[in-house]
């Protein structure tokens, strides 16, 4: 758990600005940012450096439970599998297997998912279509001062089960997805050479 937690932390540390840019041309209205390249220009311009980065903390956070849940459960529900068929398990038992110990390590971390995406995107109202920015001192205007906030006000508005929205469609995505990069790395360990046990 602590070593998927781990290795999870890292790649999200590396990635993390992407996935800002991601978010914010997801939530952005339509003609704020032309494409990647300019949605980074008008963030790192307007808002600064650390706006790439707004949001790490709850994501880092988040990143340990659902990265150590996913590959410990995985691993119990391969195991059982490997026992249950006295050999090499069928290849959706190794789909499923994926499919539920992401789902259940994203129920465990999504509302830290979700405090993570609010800080991400609070700052687009910051310029309009335009290009016309306020600046990176700007900061009096976002809805949010970080993580203890988002909780704070999302409890406070939407409680507990606003920490949960958007999971549904999320876990839509992510199963799938999951179960099939779960099964990849199965295979890939086999025409490696290496025990499926492992």
């Amino acid at each position: 758990m602590v070593s998927g937690g781990v290795a999870g932390a890292i790649a999200q540390g590396l990635l993390y600005p992407l996935d800002t840019i991601r978010t914010r041309l997801a939530v952005s209205p339509p003609g704020t940012y032309a494409g990647i390249l300019h949605a980074a220009y008008r963030i790192r311009r307007y808002e600064g450096v650390a706006a790439f980065y707004r949001g790490l903390t709850p994501s880092m956070i988040g990143i340990l439970p659902f990265a150590g849940v996913d590959i410990a459960l995985f691993e119990v529900f391969k195991d059982k599998l490997y026992e249950r068929y006295d050999g090499r398990p069928p290849h959706m038992g190794i789909v499923v297997a994926g499919m539920l110990s992401s789902s259940i390590a994203q129920v465990v971390s999504y509302p830290l998912a979700l405090v993570r995406t609010r800080l991400q995107a609070q700052a687009v109202h910051m310029h309009d279509v335009r290009g016309h920015g306020s600046g990176p001192g700007a900061a009096g205007q976002l809805k949010y001062r970080g993580m203890t906030d988002v909780f704070r006000k999302t409890l406070a508005h939407e409680g507990v089960r606003g920490l949960y929205k958007g999971l549904v469609p999320n876990l839509l995505k992510l199963a799938p997805a999951a179960g099939i990069g779960w099964y990849v790395f199965e295979e890939t360990k086999l025409v490696l050479g290496v025990d499926p046990r492992s």
